[in-house]
């Protein structure tokens, strides 16, 4: 485990949080302008499924990187992918759940404003916290319990009486906006808890955890694209709707999750028990950057 790097300002880490809460914030209204723009519309589902080919690439690019050898690099891959069924089994739970989430984010910016999206969704910081307690038998102090509920009560006012929503020219439904919003917000829990509980279990390698969660999520949102979109898809075309918009959110749900958790590391080393996944990253990343 990789020592916490003393050297590091707060000025630095300030730096860090505000370039990756920008991030965040344009993905989100990128995302929002991509699904109620009125040119025509592409498939969410082929969208996250292209972006866990790219971060299945990443991770094969990383360990062999890590391993050293392409020798080495075989090996592994023979050993805890090819060679553990179980394992691709136990990750395939957290890829559903993925799935699922990243679903659910495009289902609810095609319906609410993004504003709206972006307030609501930290919904899930509350929720993973719960989930800590309940799945790894963590206690949280007094202080932690009462930022949880501030930031539930201040998610509340916001939604008191929010804001005229944007025009847009697609019919919207924001109570499926919100259902969408709250599924998102229990998966986004539930898999990020799940996935260190996993890492927790074995000293495998946090890139090998997620190329075997990856070749699962692909696996999942294929079936999720054949099963939605199926028909459409043979008649349209994989790539029906996009355009450079839309490979731009694909590069941010990239770009912002890998940048997360390597700055994570940068500055405090790689703990096991802190370590979450690309995907999961997130919240722990945000929390760590600013030294809480």
């Amino acid at each position: 485990m990789a020592a916490p790097r003393d050297n590091v300002t707060l000025l630095f880490k300030l730096y860090c949080l505000a370039v990756m809460t920008l991030m965040a914030a344009v993905y989100t209204i990128a995302l929002r302008y991509t699904r109620t723009s009125d040119k025509e519309l592409y498939f969410s589902t082929t969208a996250v499924c292209i972006t866990e080919v790219i971060k299945l690439l990443l991770s094969v690019g990383i360990l062999a990187k890590e391993t050293g050898s392409l020798g080495r690099f075989k090996a592994s891959l023979r050993e805890n992918v090819l060679g553990s069924p179980k394992e691709l089994l136990k990750l395939s739970v957290p890829s559903l759940v993925y799935a699922v989430q990243n679903n659910m984010a495009f289902l609810a910016l095609s319906n609410l404003d993004a504003a709206v999206y972006q307030v609501t969704y930290q919904l899930k910081i509350p929720c993973t916290a719960l989930c800590t307690v309940l799945m790894l038998n963590r206690t949280l102090s007094k202080l932690q319990w009462v930022s949880v509920f501030m930031l539930c009560a201040g998610v509340t006012l916001v939604q008191w009486k929010p804001a005229q929503a944007t025009k847009v020219v697609v019919e919207q439904n924001p109570l499926l906006g919100f259902g969408a919003i709250a599924i998102a917000v229990l998966c986004s829990g539930f898999a990020g808890v799940y996935f260190e509980k996993v890492l927790k279990s074995s000293d495998t390698s946090l890139w090998v955890r997620n190329i075997q969660m990856y070749l699962s999520g692909i696996i999942v949102t294929l079936a999720g694209v054949y099963l939605s979109d199926g028909a459409e898809i043979k008649e349209k075309g994989f790539f029906y709707g996009y355009t450079y918009y839309v490979w731009f959110v694909i590069s941010l749900t990239f770009a912002l999750g890998t940048l997360l958790v390597c700055v994570s590391i940068y500055l405090y080393g790689l703990p096991r028990q802190d370590t979450t996944s690309i995907q999961q990253g997130e919240t722990a990343s945000k929390e760590r950057v600013i030294g809480v």
